[in-house]
């Protein structure tokens, strides 16, 4: 059996896609919803202190994203922040890439993570 546990955030940014034939070629905002699914590395839970029971504690959790991606994209316009072009999938396989390397340093395995640009469009990545 392997437990999972899936948190999730949001946070408002605008964004352009220059040389798109579409609309998203003209400066537009979202409010993006990013999901987290993570694992521990055994596929258990913590066995014993005082987060026993849990594969993360949601706070320590809440905490690292924050850090990592929210307090750095939130009300921001994405294309000033980064040297690749700001589609939801590029955004998405970025945001892995940070939380992956900062979790697996705690023994937690990022299995997934899903942005949502509107509420039916999304992209995943996965391990």
């Amino acid at each position: 059996m392997k437990i999972k546990a899936k948190k999730g955030f949001h946070f408002d940014a605008a964004h352009c896609l220059p040389g798109h034939s579409g609309k998203c070629a003209s400066m537009h905002g979202h409010t993006y919803r990013l999901e987290v699914v993570v694992a521990r590395k055994d596929g258990g839970i913590i066995a014993d202190g005082s987060s026993e029971g849990m594969i993360i504690d949601f706070g320590d959790l809440n905490r690292i994203v924050k850090e990592e991606i929210l307090d750095k994209v939130d009300h921001q316009c994405l294309n000033d922040l980064f040297d690749f072009r700001t589609t939801s999938e590029n955004l998405a396989a970025h945001f892995f890439t940070i939380l992956n390397e900062r979790l697996h340093a705690n023994d937690i395995v990022l299995e997934r993570i899903l942005l949502w640009e509107s509420n039916t469009s999304c992209v995943e990545v996965e391990r």
